[in-house]
C-alpha cells in the first residue's frame, strides 16, 4: 500500500510487538515523519487476545485505522505465535526481509529493557536484523507496566506539539485497549508526552533511546 505522502524522503521502519504499542510509544512522531513526505512501514509482530471480547480481527482493524489517522503505511501483522517469539535466526530473517526491500533511513523498535518478553524479543531481533542501518532508535516502554530495574534513557525528543491531536485521535482507535487498561489510559500517555515535551521546552514531544545515530 502506497503512503498518503507522495514525496520521496525515503522509507522509515517501525517495529512493534503488539497493536497500539507503536502509537503508545510514538504515535506523534510517526503523524510528523508520515507529513514530512516518508514513507513509514510498520510492523506488528504478534496478535494477542487477552480476553474472550478481545479478537485479532477487531486488533488488526484498529490497528489499520490508527496507521491511517496516522499518515502511516498500513501495518503488516507477522501474526507470530508467542511461541514463535524467540531470538533466533528465523525471526531475524523475517527482519532483515524488510531491511532489504525499503532500505530505511532509519528504523524504530520498543525498548529493551520494557517488562514484556515479546517487547525484548521483538528488539533483540530488531537490533540484528538492522545491523547495517545507520540509525537505529528504541521508543519509550508501554503504559501501563512496563517499569524494570533498568531506566529508560530519553537521549533523542522529537516535538509533537502540533502532532498530538492525532496521536491522541490515533490512540482513541483502540478500543478493546481501552475496555482492558481503563479510563485513564490515553491521558497518562498524553500526560507523558506533556512531561517530555517540558523537558524540551515546548508542548508536547515523544522520546527515544539511541542505539545507533549518524550526523554530519
Amino acid at each position: 500500500m502506497s503512503s498518503s505522502n507522495n514525496s520521496n524522503k525515503g522509507s522509515i521502519l517501525v517495529f512493534g510487538a503488539h497493536p497500539d504499542d507503536i502509537e503508545i510509544g510514538m504515535g506523534g512522531t510517526i503523524a510528523k515523519l508520515s507529513n514530512m513526505g516518508y514513507r513509514v512501514k510498520l510492523i506488528i509482530a504478534v496478535l494477542p487476545n487477552f480476553t474472550q471480547n478481545d479478537k485479532k480481527e477487531e486488533r488488526k482493524l484498529e490497528a489499520i485505522n490508527s496507521s491511517k489517522i496516522m499518515g502511516s503505511m498500513e501495518p503488516d501483522f507477522l501474526d507470530l505465535s508467542p511461541e514463535e517469539m524467540i531470538h533466533n535466526r528465523k525471526l531475524i530473517g523475517i527482519i532483515d526481509k524488510y531491511v532489504l526491500e525499503y532500505a530505511p533511513k532509519a528504523v524504530f523498535t520498543q525498548w529493551i529493557g520494557d517488562s514484556h518478553q515479546d517487547h525484548q524479543i521483538l528488539t533483540k531481533s530488531v537490533i540484528s536484523g538492522s545491523r547495517d542501518t545507520t540509525d537505529l532508535f528504541m521508543y519509550e516502554t508501554t503504559i501501563p507496566g512496563g517499569i524494570t530495574e533498568q531506566a529508560f534513557r530519553s537521549q533523542l525528543f522529537i516535538d509533537i506539539s502540533d502532532y498530538i491531536d492525532l496521536k491522541k485521535s490515533a490512540l482513541e482507535c483502540f478500543h478493546s485497549q481501552q475496555l482492558r487498561c481503563g479510563p485513564i489510559w490515553i491521558d497518562s500517555i498524553i500526560g507523558r508526552a506533556a512531561y517530555r515535551g517540558y523537558q524540551l521546552n515546548c508542548k508536547y514531544a515523544e522520546s527515544f533511546e539511541i542505539i545507533r545515530a549518524t550526523k554530519w
